[in-house]
């Protein structure tokens, strides 16, 4: 794995073979059973909703456009907080590597990283493995 892991879901195109899955390069490495949950865990809710903006929208709001609130840093970032919880998969193949990601990921939190300037969370990410 590279020094910063790259991962995307592939949510929005129900008939690609990866529709439903987290992937890293061309690998499978989550199934996402419930995309509510998941799109509330990179902070989708109940009130963004009822604005009208829906989730793919809205991750490209926050996460990947012009300056946008966060970086997708920090949509790696929760990302891999997501597959920490709901994959056991992911723990026993990334987490020694995606906890090395995540520390280097809260020190340029702590040096106050151009990359981290939206940051809110403090950078409270950790795995658990296994």
């Amino acid at each position: 794995m590279s020094a910063q892991p790259y991962f995307r879901h592939m949510l929005s195109s129900p008939h690609h073979n990866q529709y439903g899955y987290i992937m890293l390069g061309n690998e499978k490495v989550h199934h996402i059973r419930d995309a509510d949950e998941f799109y509330k865990a990179l902070g989708y809710n109940d009130e963004i909703r009822k604005s009208g903006l829906l989730p793919e929208e809205y991750i490209w709001e926050k996460y990947r456009k012009d300056k946008s609130i966060k970086s997708e840093v920090c949509l790696q970032a929760e990302i891999v907080e997501y597959l920490n919880k709901h994959s056991p998969t992911f723990k026993e193949n990334y987490a020694v590597e995606c906890e090395h990601w995540l520390s280097s990921c809260k020190e340029k939190w702590k040096n106050k990283s151009t990359e981290c300037t939206g940051c809110n969370t403090g950078n409270n990410y950790q795995i658990t493995s296994k």
